[in-house]
């Protein structure tokens, strides 16, 4: 089974996961503390999943796209934005913006725990680098570089990256065409009696 028929069939009660929720509420706050939001700006969701993240960040813009590869998850991402009545301004649809083509352009763009199931990041991130007006923001959440693997070691088929090292990461995004990239602490994930580190980095778009 792939990855993306997981993310499927795993879409409806992906929020029911009491860890998920907490993740996304921390990241949700590291991202509100780390990047300017205004009623007027245009916000995209890479990896949203369920678009819970954004539904929690809807407050801070103007109107967010929430994109993710996974049918299952886009069909679910629907009924919780209709559920918290933002139909108006958050909408959701399939995309896997390495290939896919958007139009449009974004103030800001985030994303939390996508980036290690992207097999070719630098593509992504060249892709939003492109999808963002001049000075536009990036955040991402994602784990901190996991070299041996222990985060998915339950996930027999998971084949993404293990993490990321923030210098590596740093360097693929200024060869994107980011610059001002920092890293915080956003929170942790305790899996199987060990902890794990999320960061988040912004960038802006040069």
């Amino acid at each position: 089974m792939d990855e993306h028929t997981r993310f499927d069939d795993e879409a409806a009660t992906w929020d029911d996961d009491p860890g998920h929720e907490k993740r996304q509420v921390a990241v949700a706050r590291a991202i509100e503390r780390s990047v300017e939001h205004g009623s007027e700006m245009r916000a995209l969701d890479i990896g949203g999943g369920t678009g819970r993240l954004s539904i929690l960040l809807a407050p801070r813009v103007g109107s967010v796209l929430v994109t993710d590869p996974s049918a299952g998850m886009v069909q679910v991402a629907r009924q919780r934005i209709e559920a918290a009545g933002l139909g108006d301004r958050l909408r959701a649809i399939r995309a896997d913006l390495t290939s896919d083509r958007l139009d449009g352009r974004y103030d800001v763009a985030w994303s939390s725990m996508a980036l290690h199931h992207v097999h070719d990041v630098d593509a992504l991130l060249r892709s939003v680098a492109g999808l963002l007006v001049a000075g536009g923001r990036l955040a991402v959440a994602d784990l901190d570089a996991d070299p041996d693997g222990a985060f998915h070691a339950g996930k027999p088929d998971f084949d993404g990256h293990h993490g990321f090292d923030r210098e590596d990461l740093a360097t693929r995004l200024t060869r994107a065409g980011f610059t001002d990239i920092g890293f915080v602490d956003a929170t942790t994930i305790t899996k199987d009696d060990r902890e794990f580190g999320l960061f988040l980095c912004t960038a802006t778009k040069a």
